[in-house]
């Protein structure tokens, strides 16, 4: 019997985790900053007194933090599935763009909080919002050489163009997110893949 009280707990305690969760998200995207979301909102949204929110965070800041890293991970994981499918490494850069495109657009809490509010907060997020951008950089420089080496593109210093890469889809995802998405998805789609493909030298 104590067992079974036990994973009622457990369980108990993973749905109101998930609660606070759900709350935070739907608040992050109907607030324009973050700075102006607070426990007690979140709280309040998720059904909770103030205080149960600290038995689960202790901090806004650390639910943030945690958000950031179960994008991150799906972000990084959708991206490997995606790549895995591909030898041609043209084809692999655009499906990691297309995965981030797509992820953004389906949950835009996440663009705002990635792309747009990160920058805006405290320093640990800061960093951790320009790791993540980091290592986006890190892995489009890794196709960039890759097709130097194959001759596919001109010789250039693939550390500028994979930020200016990455920068573009952000600017574009962030209009997108904020002004709305284009009538037809796909085309500008295309012509944003198009376009970057065309800065990187593709022949």
């Amino acid at each position: 019997m104590a067992y079974n009280k036990t994973e009622k707990v457990l369980e108990k305690q993973a749905l109101r985790r998930k609660r606070i969760i759900k709350a935070a998200k739907e608040i992050l995207l109907e607030k324009e900053e973050i700075g102006k979301v607070s426990v007690r909102s979140i709280a309040k949204r998720a059904g909770i007194a103030t205080g149960t929110f600290y038995l689960y965070f202790a901090d806004k800041e650390s639910l943030l933090d945690m958000i950031v890293k179960e994008i991150y991970e799906e972000l990084l994981d959708k991206i490997k599935e995606a790549r895995s499918t591909y030898t041609n490494n043209f084809d692999k850069l655009q499906a990691s763009m297309e995965v981030c495109i797509r992820l953004f657009l389906k949950e835009k809490y996440l663009a705002k909080i990635l792309l747009e509010q990160f920058p805006q907060l405290n320093s640990t997020l800061n960093t951790k919002y320009a790791d993540i951008e980091a290592d986006l950089i890190r892995l489009t420089k890794i196709d960039l050489d890759e097709l130097i080496e194959e001759g596919a593109i001109p010789q250039q210093d693939t550390q500028v163009t994979a930020t200016a890469f990455v920068g573009t889809f952000r600017q574009v995802i962030l209009s997108w997110v904020g002004k709305g998405e284009p009538e037809d998805l796909e085309l500008a789609y295309q012509t944003l893949m198009e376009y970057n493909m065309r800065g990187i030298g593709r022949k």
